[in-house]
């Protein structure tokens, strides 16, 4: 049974807020060693944090693409309800965490070792939670499409969520593959993420509909 049906722009505005924080939040992980820079000099000490940058502008692109694809996704939602509610908070949940690994995998990327795969595989870990509050909405969708507005419906929502389990799938190939390789995990972490950022609008709707609409 569907609970009360409420409109979308209040969810959006919290969303919003949230997400420019996350996202602010994340340069705080970018600083100098002192002590190291007094030994070497400021140059060295600026090229001795480059995982902190590549970490940083990971996550930035991230959490950045999350919005784009957040934004494109409730412009095809009509209302909420309890439960798309509370997917979202669940959403929220994992980007407002995303700072605290990307912290990790700063400072224990340039490590080596078993720190860095430890790390890099937190950081996958948080990234396939995230993917899985994406996918909740999608099933959730599909279930009830009544949510969505026209032209979309259940068949819609099934292609996004098609569409978001090939990222679940991709983070948690990442995650493994940082036991062995933690850079090449990283990599692949960015990847998704610029598959996302080139898919951001979503599915594309089938021609029939598309001239309905």
């Amino acid at each position: 049974m569907m609970t009360t049906l409420r409109s979308t722009a209040r969810t959006e505005a919290f969303s919003d807020g949230v997400m420019a924080i996350a996202i602010t939040l994340l340069i705080l992980n970018v600083r100098i060693d002192t002590g190291y820079a007094g030994a070497h000099g400021l140059l060295r000490a600026l090229n001795h944090e480059w995982p902190a940058y590549l970490a940083y502008i990971t996550a930035f692109l991230t959490i950045a693409i999350m919005w784009l694809n957040h934004h494109a996704l409730f412009d095809k939602v009509g209302q909420v309800d309890k439960s798309l509610a509370w997917t979202n908070l669940a959403l929220l949940l994992t980007i407002s965490v995303l700072p605290f690994p990307t912290s990790v995998v700063a400072q224990y990327l340039r490590a080596g070792g078993t720190d860095a795969k430890v790390a890099v595989s937190f950081y996958g870990l948080l990234s396939m939670l995230n993917g899985f509050a994406w996918l909740g909405f999608w099933v959730h969708l599909a279930r009830y499409p009544v949510l969505l507005q026209e032209p979309y419906d259940a068949a819609y929502a099934r292609l996004e969520r098609r569409r978001t389990a090939t990222g679940v799938a991709t983070y948690a190939a990442a995650t493994a593959i940082a036991w062995l390789a933690p850079m090449v995990a990283l990599l692949l972490f960015l990847a998704v993420a610029i598959f996302y950022a080139v898919t951001s609008s979503g599915s594309r709707l089938p021609a029939a509909r598309e001239v309905s609409a």
